[in-house]
């Protein structure tokens, strides 16, 4: 008993000097999205690259050898960010160690609940919260107390479900590379769905209805390169979106940002940031296809109000998605989770020690 007191002791001491040198590991878990860009995924390769930058020893972490990886669309200090895999037996943890979960991978937390490391749900999409968790369980089930999130909207609804599980809001970013073009913009409608027959469905009604804007280009933003991507919005004269589901609203954000407007379906979960003034909003999906036509024709004329741009810059403006701000965000919320760790593990090892010296 005496022996295994001391191990214990030892393997908290070595984990708390871990700790103070910044040798603890985190692990971003992602999924695999076959090569398709996908902003959740960004999001967590941008927070490895932020910690690393900072000495932090984080990686990225996925479930499968076979991962597709991301050099089809993000760039090579992206690509070349340390990997490791499940799969492999690369996640080995310690009470040092920090795993960070998407709340899509519920049953990943089930793997996970024995492991001696600290869990934290990175929750991006509301409506996959509850998708992989068996009913009636919930984070608290598995260990998990912390969470981090994009919006205040989607903190609230994660407070209604899980009361005890406390979540931080670090807003996304977008890159600089995000920005209006020096040229005019061109007959090119940027269009954005979660589900691609919606827009086969919009671009198919529209030339229907619009046989004399046949000479107008959609462009699916799907498959692109995220600096294509920045690209096509900077030239394109307006963006469509329909994402009923989103809690943040990334890509009317970039096209803002781009100087496009936006014709969007409301989410249920709205953004805090749409307003009446900043975009051409609607909750009826059946309207997207006729606003365009009106906007096209008003673009043509050169009648769109400058209202809208003139809302759209104090947007862009009013919330400050600098990459600065968001990396200054993550390193506040795990510098203040290492210090808390850190007090944890000490007041453990104190009350170890004299137990040790009483037998």
């Amino acid at each position: 008993k005496l022996y295994i007191m001391e191990q214990q002791l030892l393997q908290m001491e070595n984990s708390l000097q871990k700790l103070k040198n910044k040798e603890s590991k985190m692990y971003f878990l992602v999924q695999d999205t076959g090569g398709a860009a996908l902003a959740s995924v960004c999001t967590i390769y941008q927070y490895v690259k932020y910690l690393r930058e900072e000495g932090y020893e984080a990686y990225v972490l996925h479930e499968k050898t076979d991962y597709k990886g991301v050099a089809d669309w993000l760039d090579e200090e992206y690509v070349n960010l340390p990997h490791a895999n499940i799969e492999s037996g690369d996640l080995k943890v310690g009470p040092q160690d920090f795993v960070i979960i998407p709340e899509i991978f519920g049953h990943v937390l089930e793997q996970l609940v024995k492991m001696p490391c600290t869990r934290i749900v990175l929750s991006q999409a509301y409506d996959y919260i509850l998708e992989t968790l068996n009913p009636g369980f919930g984070w608290m089930n598995y260990g998990v107390s912390q969470c981090i999130t994009t919006s205040e909207e989607q903190a609230n609804h994660i407070k209604t479900l899980f009361p005890s599980v406390v979540s931080t809001i670090i807003p996304i970013s977008l890159p600089d590379y995000f920005k209006k073009s020096d040229k005019p913009k061109k007959p090119i409608i940027a269009i954005h769905t979660r589900d691609q027959r919606d827009t086969m469905k919009i671009i198919k009604t529209f030339y229907l209805q619009n046989p004399h804007f046949k000479w107008v280009t959609f462009r699916d933003m799907r498959g692109l390169s995220r600096k294509e991507f920045a690209s096509v919005l900077g030239e394109s004269c307006l963006s469509v979106w329909i994402d009923k589901i989103s809690s943040f609203g990334t890509f009317p954000l970039e096209s803002m940002k781009c100087g496009s407007p936006v014709i969007g379906v409301l989410p249920v979960m709205k953004p805090s940031w749409i307003t009446k003034e900043n975009g051409l909003w609607t909750f009826d999906e059946s309207k997207i296809v006729e606003t365009i036509g009106n906007f096209m024709k008003n673009w043509l004329e050169d009648t769109v109000p400058p209202m809208l741009y003139e809302h759209m810059e104090k947007t862009v403006t009013s919330t400050n998605l600098s990459e600065e701000t968001e990396k200054n965000n993550l390193l506040r919320y795990f510098d203040v989770l290492i210090s808390n760790k850190i007090t944890e593990i000490e007041m453990a090892v104190g009350q170890a020690k004299p137990v040790e010296q009483t037998i």
